[in-house]
């Protein structure tokens, strides 16, 4: 154990192997996409792709695999669809793993490609627990067709103990490689994330990976990453300059700081950071008080989101008392 080369007072100790095991998944294009419906350029998601891939980030989740029909093609861009034609215009095989999600209920089985032949590599998982029945055969057919699967439990905030226990035995048991722990509303603090990562952890075993996907409503979701971290997690997603849907999520940036592996070079993702960061005043992505109100209150962020669009996005006592009197009639209720 010697020090710390950056801050000498303390030892470089406990955390340093966890911290260089971990797994990196970059979602920009993916979460971020969410802010402008995914009309990214093409030669920025190459770039990004460049970038990442430079850096040594393990996996870009480049954007969704959708039924065709669900989404008029005129208002999304192609990183909803993830068509083949369109990826190969953006990336090549390489050592960076190239990631999909789906939303559950928007592909059927039968309409996923062969790994073999699709440049996508990890399918993602994205599905309430009351779906799980369709998340596992979408899952199933995944591994058949020979990708990686990562299932993404989402609103676990909302669930009661029981429930979360019920969908994990459920998940020990399938054929998922990997599992995330899902804060959509942005309402964990570290030791919500810390007694979850447990509980993933135990009822998962040594087979199943165990990783975080964060918001950052209440501006928690890089000391929430770095709770996970050293907890044991396997991975963590993170997006440039924290770039995603409402508050954003974890600042990838922050996230290879404090990692501090040699097997990860930020210097690419630096330079990339102003090409995102000079669209965040007109997508209003990252903290605002609207964000972090529905992140305390545990809601979806769709409240916040729809007051930032409006002039007066900061005028916030109403809405905090609006929603903390439903918090209190629901205390008396149940």
């Amino acid at each position: 154990m010697g020090l710390d080369y950056r801050v000498r007072c303390c030892p470089d100790g406990l955390v340093t192997d966890r911290r260089r095991r971990i797994k990196v998944l970059d979602a920009t294009i993916r979460d971020g996409g969410i802010c402008n419906n995914w009309l990214f350029e093409e030669a920025l998601v190459q770039k990004t792709f460049q970038a990442l891939s430079q850096s040594g980030v393990d996996y870009m989740e480049i954007g969704y695999l959708t039924s065709e029909g669900l989404f008029d093609p005129d208002k999304v861009g192609p990183w909803r669809f993830c068509r083949d034609e369109d990826l190969r215009r953006v990336v090549a095989p390489g050592r960076m793993k190239i990631s999909a999600l789906i939303d559950c209920g928007k592909l059927r089985p039968d309409e996923l490609p062969q790994a073999d032949d699709s440049l996508i590599d990890v399918v993602r998982i994205a599905t309430y627990a009351k779906d799980l029945d369709e998340a596992l055969r979408l899952n199933d057919q995944a591994k058949e067709n020979g990708f990686e699967t990562f299932m993404n439990v989402m609103a676990v905030s909302t669930l009661e103990p029981e429930e979360v226990d019920a969908f994990l035995k459920r998940l020990a048991v399938s054929s998922v490689d990997n599992v995330a722990i899902v804060d959509s509303f942005g309402a964990l603090y570290p030791y919500h994330v810390r007694y979850l990562v447990h509980k993933y952890m135990n009822y998962l075993g040594e087979s199943i990976g165990v990783g975080v996907h964060l918001h950052n409503n209440q501006q928690q979701a890089f000391a929430n990453s770095i709770t996970a971290i050293d907890e044991g997690v396997d991975f963590v997603d993170a997006t440039i300059h924290g770039m995603g849907r409402g508050a954003g999520n974890c600042p990838l940036e922050l996230l290879l700081f404090y990692l501090d592996n040699p097997r990860y070079d930020v210097r690419p993702v630096l330079e990339l950071v102003d090409d995102f960061a000079s669209m965040r005043d007109s997508l209003r992505w990252g903290y605002h008080l609207p964000y972090a109100i529905t992140g305390f209150f545990n809601i979806h962020p769709k409240s916040g989101i729809d007051r930032m669009a409006t002039p007066e996005r900061y005028a916030c006592r109403p809405m905090y008392e609006k929603l903390s009197h439903r918090l209190d009639q629901a205390a008396k209720a149940g």
